[in-house]
């Protein structure tokens, strides 16, 4: 409510929309929700409620739910920059959790004032802000005091079950020395993986050539040559791109596939095979489904003008009736494809006899318009995400203060 009213004040000209999202694990959510859209439609906003269909305690599973209805819900408005009231508390929180955890300074590196969303294929190309990560949460109550605004506290919050509501009721003091410290060290670990993320995009156009069919192909020496961190940040952006998958390679499987590239040697993880001459491709096994009961990749049917992502790799609009689906085959037909890599494809298929049409950025075709996500993918992992020019996130701050500055 703070971040809307904010927002309204800020940018009085652009149209807000206020998403808000009932994960239904409360019996109280749906009235709740209802009662924040009116909040925000009399703020002058347009409000629409995201309700979560299926859901799972946990707040990873409702994290993860909550970035996919927004990002969804972003996509069908056009709209590229998504703001959330994340505070300086909610910072910390999420620092000191992490800390405990293993992984090293690299853990220290979020949430950050801009970042892209988390969610993929659902969030390319949006942008998410953060305009009150610097901001206290007793200034955001302040705030909607001084403005006679009402607001709902979630009872989850209070909700001892949960890391983040033990560390909330056990907050260090404002200003506490271990929270200095603490933030210092995450102000470090930004600034590094800024440098890393500087670095890999240039040494990603040199190591690594991406294919129309929607693998990529390494350049051993250049990797080898690399400082070993930046070479593998590059390393985990390809295979994130070559995979689709939403989720990172473990620092594990990283360093397999960065040895296993290195020696020429074949590596298969995290949704990818790479082959001993450095060709990356989707792992077949993924693609068909395995012997232990992992499902494959359903196939998609569309008929003329409809679009989809398949895969999480593929836009596709059909310009007739297809249906997309794992090839699975190791004929020369895909000769450019490396064998192993072959049956990872995805075939498109007459949607009404089954004929094979066309194999996506392998054979020309005119029954459908393919736009590979590859790059996407890369571009919003390692080039910095931009605002858009008529919003200033510290100006926006600037508004709450000003409004508590005023109350005295």
């Amino acid at each position: 409510m703070a971040l809307l009213h904010a927002l309204r004040d800020f940018s009085p000209d652009v149209e807000l929309h206020a998403l808000i999202v009932d994960h239904g694990l409360r019996t109280t959510s749906a009235q709740e929700a209802q009662t924040t859209a009116s909040w925000a439609i009399k703020a002058g906003a347009v409000a629409q409620i995201l309700t979560w269909n299926q859901p799972r305690k946990g707040q990873g599973h409702a994290r993860e739910a909550r970035h996919r209805l927004l990002a969804e819900a972003c996509r069908e408005r056009q709209i590229d920059c998504l703001c959330l009231a994340h505070t300086l508390d909610d910072r910390v929180e999420t620092l000191r959790m992490r800390q405990a955890r293993p992984g090293g300074e690299a853990q220290l590196t979020g949430p950050s004032d801009i970042d892209p969303s988390p969610t993929w294929p659902e969030g390319r190309r949006l942008v998410i802000a953060r305009p009150f990560l610097s901001m206290r949460r007793h200034q955001l109550r302040a705030y909607l005091e001084a403005l006679g605004k009402s607001w709902i506290d979630d009872p989850s919050n209070e909700d001892r079950a949960y890391e983040r509501v033990q560390l909330r009721q056990g907050a260090w003091p404002e200003g506490d020395g271990r929270e200095l410290a603490l933030l210092a060290r995450s102000d470090d670990a930004l600034r590094q993986r800024d440098r890393q993320r500087a670095e890999a995009s240039t040494l990603i156009h040199e190591i690594i050539t991406l294919t129309a069919w929607g693998g990529a192909q390494i350049h051993r020496p250049g990797l080898q040559e690399a400082d070993q961190d930046v070479a593998k940040l590059v390393l985990r952006v390809v295979v994130m791109a070559v995979s689709g998958q939403s989720e990172e390679p473990t620092p594990r499987q990283l360093a397999q596939f960065y040895d296993a590239a290195c020696s020429r040697q074949a590596f298969t993880a995290a949704g990818v095979a790479m082959t001993a001459e450095g060709w990356l491709g989707r792992d077949p096994g993924a693609i068909l489904g395995r012997a232990d009961g992992t499902a494959g990749v359903q196939p998609i049917h569309l008929e003329p003008g409809q679009s989809a992502v398949c895969d999480c790799r593929w836009q596709v609009t059909a310009h007739r009736s297809i249906t997309i689906a794992p090839w699975g085959e190791k004929t020369r037909l895909a000769e450019d494809v490396p064998a192993p890599l072959r049956p990872g494809l995805m075939a498109v298929r007459d949607g009404q006899t089954g004929e094979l049409l066309a194999l996506p950025g392998v054979s020309a075709t005119d029954v459908a318009e393919f736009e590979q996500l590859a790059g996407q993918r890369i571009a919003m992992r390692l080039l910095p995400q931009t605002l858009p020019t008529w919003f200033d996130a510290k100006a926006c701050a600037r508004k709450v203060e000003l409004t508590l500055a005023k109350r005295g």
